[in-house]
């Protein structure tokens, strides 16, 4: 079938300067057409659901794709879908791959997307314009609007040489900017690790801030 169409938590670090990507939208926002694709489809009467079986859903560059899919209406204005088994979402040249996947649509375009999984995991490959970077995390979340990425639970975000990892990354694209915290009980502290370049007589180094930044920035 075709078918076409916030907690607080304690600070340790803010990373402005740590060397990740350029300035690029993740998944970039669309006005193209949306294209459904599913194996087959039904009606839950019970729960008043859509249910999608293999389905791909598709818009300009970007498209999920997962093993089922939930909706409480084959409509893109303004509606939650909730996707199930092996979820792949991609863009131009960035994937997430996770167990489960909850898409807001607004105005027949992506808004947010919450992934999760054992671990849900992240990659943007690298081009002419920006660096590759990857990461994962018990949970991702993406605001296509403000072109924030957050890491939450057991979350690593990675440039090729550099690595950093805490409870909650916040990763504001736009700004090419890393913010890290730890967890609510302070058990899971922030680690960062510097690899020197190749040819060096260093080793590399893990670093744990010890002092807490004040504040609480918001996503």
């Amino acid at each position: 079938m075709v078918i076409s169409h916030r907690n607080s938590w304690p600070w340790l670090a803010l990373l402005a300067a740590l060397p990740l990507s350029q300035a690029n939208a993740i998944f970039p926002d669309s006005r193209e057409p949306i294209a459904l694709e599913a194996a087959s489809s039904e009606f839950d009467g019970a729960s008043g659901l859509l249910v999608f079986r293999n389905i791909r859903i598709s818009q300009g560059p970007f498209s999920i794709s997962a093993d089922k899919a939930e909706a409480t209406e084959l409509d893109f204005s303004a509606s939650n879908w909730d996707f199930s088994g092996q979820v792949v979402i991609r863009g131009e040249g960035a994937s997430i791959l996770a167990d489960q996947a909850r898409l807001e649509f607004l105005d027949h375009r992506l808004r947010n997307t919450r992934a999760s999984g054992a671990p849900a995991t992240f990659e943007r490959k690298q081009t002419e314009d920006f660096r590759a970077i990857s990461g994962d995390a018990r949970t991702i979340e993406y605001d296509h609007e403000q072109q924030v990425l957050v890491l939450s639970g057991d979350a690593r975000l990675l440039d090729g040489t550099n690595e950093v990892s805490g409870s909650r990354l916040i990763y504001r694209v736009a700004e090419d900017r890393v913010m890290a915290g730890s967890d609510d009980g302070g058990e899971q502290r922030v680690r960062i690790t510097i690899t020197p370049p190749s040819g060096g007589e260093d080793t590399p180094a893990a670093a744990e801030p010890d002092r807490p930044v004040t504040g609480e920035p918001t996503p």
